[in-house]
């Protein structure tokens, strides 16, 4: 499909079925937020202020000391797969597959890509408003899940987790994660 922003075929990466879903070309060219063009920064920081979400997710896991793993993602969804595309190729990581509702779904969820390229891509074209700050909310809990989590700063992401998105649709609440499987941590102690 012939697209005159990408100029060329869009290529749909499909996380179940790729290996890596990053792309080779992400292995032979380092990604420079200084080689964006401005026009695709600003279209694709707008685009993400509509469509974009930065996330915390709590996943329940037997094998780690709290039972919880906390893991960071950047996603954005839509009916037209062009513009995920676009992100992807830009920010040079991430996975676009085929949602549910017939759209297309892309998402960043390594602590590495979300560090060198989302963070870097969303500090040089800056949203407004409510999405700023989830941002800057997400840049702070990313910072502290890069450092490595002692239980005072697990539970100082998973305050910020419950102040993002509106306090979000939630599975587990903060309250439930801690009471559950990590008994010793309340957030009064651990805020201190």
């Amino acid at each position: 499909m012939k697209n005159p922003v990408l100029g060329d075929s869009v290529e749909v990466i499909d996380a179940a079925s790729s290996d890596n879903a990053s792309g080779a070309e992400n292995q032979q060219e380092r990604f420079s937020i200084e080689s964006i063009s401005p026009d695709i920064g600003h279209f694709l920081a707008g685009f993400a202020l509509g469509e974009g979400s930065f996330m915390l997710v709590c996943r329940v896991r037997p094998d780690h000391r709290r039972r919880w793993r906390i893991s960071a993602a950047f996603n954005a969804s839509q009916i037209d797969v062009a513009p995920l595309e676009l992100f992807r190729r830009t920010l040079r990581c991430g996975t676009i597959r085929k949602a549910g509702n017939g759209g297309w779904y892309y998402e960043v969820n390594t602590l590495r890509d979300i560090q060198t390229a989302v963070i870097p891509f969303f500090r040089r074209y800056p949203m407004v408003g409510q999405k700023a700050l989830e941002f800057e909310m997400f840049e702070r809990a990313v910072e502290l899940m890069s450092a490595g989590l002692n239980d005072a700063t697990f539970v100082e992401v998973l305050q910020i987790r419950e102040r993002m998105n509106g306090g979000g649709k939630r599975r587990h609440t903060m309250g439930k994660i801690l009471r559950d499987y990590t008994p010793n941590l309340e957030p009064s102690r651990a805020q201190g």
